[in-house]
């Protein structure tokens, strides 16, 4: 980069494309404290790329888990396109996936954003891939969306703890039950992150971890569904005791102490799972 590069993202476009309204006003946030004031948004992948055919945008930020078309998808269909083949994208996930990784890389990806994130780090990993240098942007950037998450977000913990709860073990809508909350905890490990919500946030994502490998390996899953409805409704449970008490960041030891719960319970799941894939059907 050199000496005279330009601070800020002031006269930069950007197109974010994210399914969750959450998340792009949390981005949106981000941008408009750093100087950009053209940022362009939608949930559909088929839309931007479209947006793309009319305009140039200095970058575009991606998610890679979204409905209709996803961040990968995009992605191939973008490269295929005149005015998208070299045009810079930030992938911004709460996937951890190394395959669809070394694919994005593969699609020339400036970089690889997994949610939750800071303020300070999207800024300057998007003014580092244009060449610019960071500005500084304030530490409660977030403070007025993060008030009005933290009003929503027992409710909407509650009704994860409810839905977890109505799955029976027995059923055979058991699988997709388990879909639906390793959809709605995907979307809340980013959010409660990235809205200062850290404990919160960690115990999602060892959950969302959780059911992703039982997902992914249905037959072992199904001889442990008593032991994933525990795990769901203690990492549930204390998820509510966060929110109803309104604890931001990591929570100190009892924090800890839940933290350490969870995942102790997690690896021990994993490891059945893991065995019980390798054994196959008997």
């Amino acid at each position: 980069m050199s000496a005279d590069a330009a601070i800020g993202l002031a006269n930069t476009t950007v197109l974010m494309l994210e399914d969750d309204p959450t998340m792009r006003a949390a981005v949106r946030s981000m941008f408009r404290a750093a100087g950009c004031q053209e940022v362009m948004q939608t949930a559909n992948g088929h839309e931007a790329l479209k947006w793309v055919g009319w305009h140039a945008p200095d970058l575009i930020l991606c998610d890679c888990q979204m409905p209709q078309m996803d961040g990968m998808a995009f992605l191939r269909a973008l490269r295929k396109l005149p005015k998208g083949a070299e045009t810079p994208v930030l992938m911004l996930t709460a996937n951890q996936d190394a395959d669809d990784a070394w694919e994005a890389r593969r699609l020339k990806v400036a970089g690889w954003l997994v949610k939750p994130v800071s303020p300070q780090n999207v800024v300057a990993q998007v003014a580092a891939t244009l060449g610019r240098l960071p500005p500084r942007v304030p530490e409660n950037v977030l403070e007025q969306l993060t008030a009005s998450y933290e009003q929503k977000l027992p409710a909407a913990v509650g009704a994860l703890l409810e839905l977890a709860s109505g799955a029976q073990p027995g059923a055979a809508e058991f699988p997709a039950r388990l879909a639906e909350l390793h959809g709605k905890l995907h979307i809340l490990k980013g959010q409660a992150g990235t809205l200062g919500y850290e404990l919160l946030g960690q115990v999602a994502g060892q959950l969302h971890d959780m059911l992703a490998q039982a997902l992914r390996f249905p037959e072992a899953a199904e001889a442990e569904r008593v032991e994933l409805m525990r795990l769901l409704r203690v990492g549930l449970s204390g998820m509510k005791l966060v929110a109803d008490r309104r604890l931001r960041g990591p929570g100190g030891v009892a924090g800890a102490r839940m933290l350490q719960q969870v995942t102790d319970f997690t690896l021990d799941l994993q490891a059945r799972l893991s065995s019980g894939s390798r054994a196959g059907p008997a």
